[in-house]
């Protein structure tokens, strides 16, 4: 069988429909998924009234049930037909009509089209009506008429405290967690799936990114299992679960009742609790169930391949020896899911590895434009390690580059054969689940196999460090040195004091050097002697992440999987995790009321030096382009502002909103309420000279404040950050975000008076990010550059926390500033 057209994969622009019944969200969403993609968000009632001039209320009032019922089909006729491009369409109630189901099965064709769904429990509470079960017995005909769908989880975040870190944060009165920022995150990234932006722009961002490197093109990795039948009753927590793999392998083993959203649900916590890519597998045997037709289970089975396809999992593992048809299906409505083609060689008498039938097995996967081919040989003691290697350099052999990625082991009734058998997709337990019928996996966490590969020497312990004048105290050794045990890799990290570039020479030409994390007096210094830089890096003038490049190819690629083997390095690469870790703590505080409009929005930053140029690119690369600098020394804020407004001319970036925003994309926003003076239209950045000069005319209050005041000086002199706000810079009606990079004290000035005036307006409309979240998220991005390994987040940000308590409990005090933002 030839491989059949991939029906699924629409224009780039196409517009975007949400169906759905009331309470599942469809409104909210369209309006996060309008401004992340800049799209024209339309709305069925909205629409309606358009074309009407009436509300439906008054139409039918007016006009009858019959005649509104006509007039309805042809107003959703005309809004799918003449928003067929660059738009988000939000769906109400009409799409519960079958005339409005076929026109949007028709359009499916060509466009996408999301069924939005949510709990039973959810829907209950906001619609508060006795009828809900029929209600959303309806909504699942929404499946019919679509192609993809999304699960609208709860979001826990709108009605809690809780801290980012996972621990209590000693700034009293704040919530860490926006309302609605999770379920933000994962509908913004179902889009990127869906859309394909997501791994170009991960990509463009930062190579070495553990996003930017698809799990079947790294130099090693696994895919934890996980069985349905456990995780509907699972006694882990999903924080246990954290970076325990590159990707989860979600097996559907059982069919409890009402499979599909059961299914639907369980994608969606791995999201949003995981964070990694979903290999969807439906086994063939699944337990519990009573012995059904060949037909029966190819019907199921269907249903469930093609649910994982709507759900737009990143992998869709396909049993390529069941029949032809259900593998034809599969492959036709496949979308930008990669295929994982298995064959499974279960029997006792399963064919060797070198048998020529296990190279027609790779063929036909291959000739099917599967992405991936997954070969498991049962086999008692008749197959060396060695065998297997021949048979992949047979397979390197006879067929040419490009090829798909090749995964491939034994097993016994004791489990895997060994872990190190491939390198890729290696099947992996957590520790501390007991699964008796998950024999594939039962012998090899993912930290045993790694920790398997550093004493074969096929990985290399290697040195890693933070450089800098004054980094004695530095936090980041304790929360690398966590992370580093718990992925069982034995590298050392540490704090080394120096400030000469060739102290630092010194130290990087080690062949035992892994990486380092930079601060001043290098981060600047040492742009002109790489070689190779992220564009974050070039564009904010500032390195903080130095990694050695070893790469035999010189590829970006075989750099990037050269992490954790030591050897001369041919040459470094410079990036800048600043500005992405304070683009995270904004996402994660900043609530949708004051999601960023390019054209309206407006950013503060305080300070000019380093950590001011990463926080004015964070500001952009949100997509804010209304940016000014107050700084006591007001040169170096116009210096600044000059070095961005002239950055931003070459990117096409101006004020009003127009040009390329983060990754590429092209910002059409709203025009300004109040436009500023045309002189300064095209500038991003702008200069306060005073603080006792009222808030520039023409520009909305600021709803997004990054204070980069030092609390000491470089040199250790005392420069307390005592910096505070004008009042009148603080009216926006909607409050806002102040982002506190000092933390020594915690509670400065600035943060003392945002305390304050949430006190007395009586409910805490600004949220305030401490430093120690941004030092921890630094790490976090820090450890996974540097290593290629998935960070255990909770973990670092608790030891990160810790450690600074202990600090103050020995009564520290900080010799410079860049002890804490590193």
């Amino acid at each position: 069988m030839a491989a059949p057209k991939n029906e699924r994969m629409f224009d780039h622009n196409a517009s975007i429909v949400l169906v759905g019944c009331r309470g599942a969200g469809k409104r909210t969403l369209g309006f996060m998924g309008a401004l992340h993609l800049r799209r024209r968000l339309v709305t069925e009632d909205h629409y309606f009234e358009k074309v009407t001039g009436l509300s439906r209320g008054e139409y039918l009032a007016l006009h009858g049930k019959d005649q509104f019922a006509r007039q309805n089909n042809d107003v959703f006729r005309r809004m799918l037909d003449s928003n067929r491009q660059g738009c988000i369409i939000e769906c109400g109630m009409s799409s519960f009509a079958e005339e409005a189901q076929d026109l949007l099965r028709a359009f499916s064709r060509t466009h996408p089209v999301v069924y939005i769904h949510r709990e039973k429990e959810q829907v209950s509470q906001l619609l508060d009506a006795a009828d809900v079960d029929q209600l959303l017995k309806a909504d699942e005909k929404h499946r019919s008429c679509s192609n993809l769908e999304y699960y609208n989880l709860y979001d826990e975040s709108s009605c809690g405290a809780s801290s980012s870190s996972g621990t209590s944060s000693p700034v009293d009165g704040r919530q860490n967690s926006s309302k609605l920022l999770r379920a933000r995150q994962d509908f913004t990234k179902f889009l990127d799936l869906i859309t394909g932006r997501g791994a170009k722009r991960a990509w463009l961002e930062s190579p070495f990114s553990v996003k930017a490197i698809p799990p079947e093109f790294r130099s090693f990795s696994y895919a934890l299992r996980l069985r349905l039948s456990y995780l509907v009753d699972m006694d882990l927590g999903w924080d246990d679960l954290e970076a325990r793999a590159d990707c989860i392998e979600l097996i559907i083993d059982h069919w409890p009742d009402d499979l599909l959203n059961v299914v639907a649900r369980q994608v969606a916590l791995i999201r949003r609790n995981l964070g990694v890519p979903v290999i969807f597998h439906v086994e063939e045997n699944p337990r519990g169930e009573r012995r059904r037709s060949a037909d029966e289970k190819d019907t199921m089975d269907s249903e469930l391949l093609e649910l994982g396809l709507r759900l737009g999992v990143e992998y869709m593992s396909l049993d390529l020896q069941r029949n032809d048809e259900l593998v034809k299906r599969v492959l036709q409505h496949r979308g930008r899911s990669k295929i994982i083609g298995n064959f499974w060689l279960l029997n006792m008498g399963a064919i060797p590895w070198l048998d020529d039938k296990q190279l027609e097995y790779y063929a036909r996967a291959r000739d099917l434009g599967c992405d991936v081919v997954r070969i498991v040989r049962f086999c008692a003691a008749d197959s060396s390690p060695e065998i297997l290697e021949q048979f992949k350099s047979k397979l390197d052999e006879t067929f040419p580059e490009p090829k798909p990625p090749l995964v491939a082991y034994d097993f016994s009734v004791l489990g895997v054969r060994t872990p190190l058998q491939t390198k890729v997709l290696a099947p992996v337990k957590h520790p501390d689940i007991v699964n008796e019928r998950d024999h594939l996996a039962t012998v090899s966490t993912a930290t045993h196999a790694i920790e398997a590969l550093f004493r074969q020497f096929i990985l290399e312990p290697l040195q890693f460090y933070v450089l800098g004048a004054n980094v004695s105290y530095s936090l980041n050794p304790a929360m690398q040195k966590a992370a580093y045990e718990f992925s069982g890799m034995p590298h050392t990290f540490r704090a080394v004091t120096c400030s000469t570039l060739d102290s630092l020479n010194q130290i990087c030409l080690s062949d035992s050097f892994g990486g380092a994390c930079l601060t001043t007096p290098f981060k600047v210094a040492i742009m002109p002697h790489l070689n190779v830089k992220s564009h974050h890096a070039t564009a904010i003038g500032a390195v903080n992440v130095l990694l050695p490049l070893r790469g035999k190819t010189g590829t970006i690629l075989d750099h990037a999987n050269s992490r954790n083997k030591g050897g001369s390095a041919q040459s470094f690469f410079g990036d800048n995790t600043d500005w992405s870790s304070i683009v995270t703590c904004l996402r994660r505080a900043i609530s949708p009321r004051n999601t960023v409009q390019p054209s309206k929005t407006t950013g503060l930053v305080i300070g000019a030096g380093g950590m001011a140029r990463a926080a004015i690119y964070a500001l952009v690369q949100l997509g804010c382009r209304n940016i000014f600098i107050y700084n006591r020394t007001k040169a170096n804020a116009a210096q600044v502002a000059a070095h961005f407004n002239e950055w931003a001319a070459t990117q096409g970036i101006t004020a009003n909103g127009s040009g390329s925003g983060p990754a590429g994309q092209t910002n059409t926003p709203p025009p300004f309420s109040s436009t500023p003076p045309a002189a300064v239209v095209s500038q991003v950045c702008h200069v306060l000279p005073s603080l006792l000069d009222p808030w520039p005319v023409g520009y909305q209050l600021p709803t997004m404040v990054i204070s980069c005041v030092p609390a000491t000086s470089v040199d250790g002199n005392a420069l307390p950050a005592d910096f505070e706000m004008p009042l009148d810079w603080l009216r926006s009606p909607t409050g806002g975000v102040v982002v506190e990079l000092a933390y020594e004290p915690l509670i400065t000035p600035l943060v003392a008076q945002m305390q304050a005036l949430n006190q007395r307006s009586g409910s805490p409309s600004w949220a305030v990010v401490d430093g120690l979240e941004v030092v921890a998220e630094m790490a976090v991005e820090a450890f996974e550059l540097m290593t290629g390994r998935p960070a255990p987040k909770k973990l670092m940000k608790s030891v990160g926390r810790r450690t600074w308590e202990q600090q103050q409990q020995r009564g520290y005090v900080p010799t410079s500033y860049y002890d804490f933002v590193q």
